[in-house]
């Protein structure tokens, strides 16, 4: 199994050029990382909206 992949890396990397393969794979763990940072930012602004007052009241000056 191992080997087939490493046989079938090999084949698209001389197809389509490494830079290509490299900046693919770049890409997917830069994607992966800011994935998990808009789920980190989801869940804290669900978090403030539960502290915030849903009706404000207008100070009297």
């Amino acid at each position: 199994m191992l080997t087939k992949i490493i046989l079938l890396l090999i084949v698209v990397g001389i197809i389509f050029g490494w830079d290509k393969i490299i900046n693919l794979i770049k890409s997917f763990f830069v994607a992966k990382e800011e994935f998990k940072k808009g789920l980190e930012g989801k869940e804290e602004t669900e978090a403030t909206k539960k502290e915030k007052p849903i009706i404000k009241v207008a100070k009297k000056d």
